[in-house]
């Protein structure tokens, strides 16, 4: 079995991935795939795939994985000459490329049954089933949308997907299509939730990152897709899903980030979190950590306390960067937030990137005072109309890092 023998089995006149442009049924998404498969046969390596738009990333995904040649999904903009002689595991295939919001792309390799073998928990969870549209947005280069994209296909359900990254596009296309799951990062939530004009009553369910994602912004939600349960997870690139919680069970408490998924076991040693699953990359040992820093509460809930990189050491002293962060996010008037350290003539300090409305310095800081030690207040506060971001979503810190210099 290969994500193209998925493909195939399905009814073939079914809709299966609509776009702005066009509806490919799950016929003829196999029809291109098997066509672009046989003009690479004989060929072998590893294939980094840039294609401009999702139908042409999917079509590619499909014909090459479980292939000799093994696909990469790569963002435009990144830099893969340093990879041209990198060879893949004899079972993978396909390769995922991450690095985090910093560093050099680096590739990990996987095997077909490490996605395909947790569809069926994963779909569960996410309330995802044949019948089911569910709306995304954004490149198959992300690894999570290229996941739930294979997932939703296994379960023989369509996908509206948008290549735009424009909000009112999006809830056109989910009143359209009446989707009934909506997949988006926090950050493209909170875009839709307040450009949204009427509310989406169709949507029923709502998968998206648990962490920066809190009760206040799942009732911004709710007032615009009243009838959606909200599932919020836990993942990474390298071990797939890991926890989730269901929005009823929130709280103000930012850092909870749900139980586990069946199969997959969490722990915790010394204040770091340990994960045991079979839906692992190539390599990676069990239990394994990402550097994450974490604990469990007396309910089995797993709570995230930040990565091991995002602790700064300001003079001397250890910084958390999601500390600083959640509570600069808690002041009446901020959008989005991104906290780093910086260093200038008077010493160490912390930097914090805002966007908001109605908010200057001075009246930041009065609100951070009561939150955060003298030590933990960043002493240099700098607006944007938006933060920038690369093709997950995520904040785009090395383009914030040039702001410092200037």
């Amino acid at each position: 079995m290969d994500y193209l023998d998925i493909i195939a089995a399905k009814p073939p006149q079914k809709a299966a991935l609509i776009t702005e442009e066009r509806v490919y049924t799950y016929g003829r998404l196999t029809e291109l795939a098997q066509k672009r498969r046989r003009e690479t046969q004989g060929q072998s390596g590893v294939c980094f795939i840039k294609k401009q738009t999702i139908a042409e990333q999917l079509i590619e995904f499909i014909a090459l994985s479980g292939t000799p040649l093994v696909p990469v999904l790569t963002p435009q903009e990144a830099d893969t000459a340093h990879l041209v002689n990198i060879s893949a595991p004899a079972e993978a295939c396909m390769g995922v490329m991450t690095s985090g919001t910093t560093g050099r792309p680096k590739v990990l390799f996987r095997t077909f049954a490490s996605w395909a073998g947790f569809f069926d928990e994963q779909n569960r969870v996410f309330g995802i089933t044949q019948a089911s549209c569910v709306f995304a947005q954004g490149s198959l280069a992300f690894t999570g949308n290229l996941n739930l994209y294979m997932g939703v296909l296994h379960a023989g359900a369509a996908i509206a997907a948008a290549d735009k990254f424009r909000p009112r596009l999006w809830q056109e296309m989910i009143a359209r299509y009446n989707c009934d799951v909506v997949y988006l990062i926090p950050a493209k939530l909170r875009l839709l939730t307040r450009s949204a004009k009427e509310p989406l009553a169709c949507v029923k369910n709502i998968i998206a990152g648990s962490q920066g994602f809190d009760r206040r912004d799942m009732a911004a939600v709710k007032r615009i897709m009243p009838n959606a349960e909200m599932t919020l997870y836990y993942g990474a690139s390298e071990l797939n899903y890991i926890t989730y919680i269901a929005g009823a069970e929130m709280t103000d408490d930012r850092t909870l980030i749900g139980r586990p998924f069946n199969g997959v076991g969490v722990s915790v040693k010394d204040g770091e979190i340990y994960i045991d699953t079979p839906y692992h990359v190539i390599g990676r040992l069990r239990p394994c950590t990402l550097g994450d820093c974490g604990s469990i509460d007396a309910d089995g809930m797993l709570h995230f306390l930040g990565r091991r990189d995002d602790m700064y050491n300001i003079n001397g002293l250890k910084i958390s960067g999601l500390k600083v962060t959640d509570a600069l996010l808690d002041c009446e008037g901020v959008e989005d937030v991104a906290v780093l350290p910086m260093h200038s003539d008077s010493g160490d300090m912390l930097a914090a990137f805002v966007v908001g409305k109605g908010l200057t310095k001075t009246l930041l800081w009065q609100m951070l005072r009561g939150k955060l030690t003298e030590h933990e207040l960043p002493k240099r506060i700098i607006f944007m109309d938006a933060l920038p971001k690369n093709e997950s979503g995520k904040t785009d810190r090395k383009k914030l890092c040039c702001y410092l210099s200037k």
